[in-house]
């Protein structure tokens, strides 16, 4: 086992708006289905238990039709800022994904903390799916769905 910000992948980006709007488009499957996931990626058969020991599965179909099944277990819930679940396919836990929302003035630092088992596994993931760059994408569509929807 490494050192654990040697597993790490982290994420952040400041959202203008209230904590409680961005919790709600993270956490509400109504919402989450529109915006979830890189640019040019779709969520389709969403199921959101959440609860602690709830599950979220769905598909998330890329732009040339693959279909990537996704299957994530919630170990932590503390509304309106900390979210803890581990990241799948219903096989196998690739990740745990750690949300945690803090208030700033003038909006929300969303900062996404993905730990995986191994170094050598993260840098896998950053170097063949592109996750960085895909991340940036997944926290811009968050904060243009809340833009677009809760604010008028």
């Amino acid at each position: 086992m490494t050192d654990k910000a040697d597993r790490e992948l982290v994420l952040q980006r400041e959202i203008p708006f209230r904590r409680e709007l961005v919790w709600k488009a993270m956490t509400d499957p109504v919402h989450v289905n529109m915006w979830w996931g890189p640019n040019g990626f779709t969520s389709e058969a969403v199921r959101m238990d959440f609860r602690i020991g709830g599950a979220w599965s769905f598909d998330m179909l890329g732009p040339d039709g693959t279909r990537y099944p996704n299957h994530s277990m919630f170990k932590k819930i503390v509304p309106p800022s900390k979210l803890v679940f581990d990241v799948g396919d219903g096989k196998k836990v690739w990740f745990e994904m750690t949300v945690t929302l803090s208030e700033k003035i003038g909006g929300t630092l969303v900062t996404l903390r993905q730990l995986y088992e191994t170094a050598a596994l993260r840098d896998e993931v950053v170097e063949k799916s592109g996750a960085v760059e895909g991340g940036k994408q997944h926290l811009a569509k968050l904060e243009a769905y809340i833009g677009q929807h809760f604010t008028k």
